[in-house]
């Protein structure tokens, strides 16, 4: 984590009320610190990228604060992609091929993703549906070539994590998510040990540490003064 103790300072755990209204406050300041960027900053492809990325994280904050006493699985969810959206950050600022990746993985995941409605049995009597998601493939290939995007796989997060020094951290956040994200058996036959007070104190602060070391890493990128922030 960059600058820990101003990171440290802006953690907010309280009542299950304050909390919500944390994250809530959180997400705010990350729309408005986009908003700064789209009026503030030259468009180029890291400042779009920029501003998506803090759009995500404050959609991301807004869930946790309406869902703080949901299902586990949920914040756990929310502080996992958080995480995996710092990740993001650390390998794109500053490089122009983490820039390209992110761009091109873009592509690929639309891809992906008509090729796996393609192969759903429920769609194989819809021909002309069909015929639609493959001239739609086959278009975003193009593009992808007219702007010289590589054909690359989506990063995996141990890959990112160990690309940008945190492989350690993501062995055991690892270890928490898959138990937490997914329907493990711990999760199932042991939800109240799982959904327990210090269980989901772990994750609110782990939430608001990512998404912080984002915010601060972002608005360096960009030199934004200290009063927009």
């Amino acid at each position: 984590m960059a600058a820990p103790n101003s990171l440290g300072e802006k953690l907010r755990i309280g009542t299950t009320a304050e909390a919500a209204q944390a994250f809530d406050d959180m997400a705010s300041q990350f729309t408005s610190a986009a908003n700064w960027i789209s009026k503030n900053v030259q468009r180029t492809n890291e400042t779009i990228i920029f501003f998506n990325l803090l759009t995500a994280c404050a959609s991301y904050l807004e869930t946790a604060g309406s869902n703080i006493e949901a299902h586990i699985s949920i914040l756990a969810m929310i502080t996992r992609n958080l995480y995996e959206i710092n990740l993001q950050v650390r390998d794109i600022i500053g490089s122009h091929n983490g820039v390209v990746r992110w761009q091109a993985e873009a592509v690929t995941d639309k891809v992906q993703i008509l090729e796996g409605i393609l192969e759903l049995t429920t769609v194989t009597d819809m021909a002309s549906e069909r015929a639609g998601i493959r001239t739609e493939i086959e278009r975003l290939k193009s593009l992808r070539d007219k702007h010289g995007l590589p054909d690359v796989k989506p990063k995996s997060g141990g890959d990112m994590a160990k690309s940008v020094g945190q492989s350690d951290e993501h062995k055991a956040l690892f270890k928490l998510f898959s138990k937490l994200v997914h329907p493990s058996s711990y999760l199932i036959n042991d939800y109240k040990n799982a959904a327990s007070n210090e269980i989901r104190m772990i994750l609110q602060v782990h939430s608001q540490l990512y998404a912080w070391d984002t915010f601060s890493r972002i608005c360096d990128a960009v030199s934004m003064p200290k009063a927009a922030r």
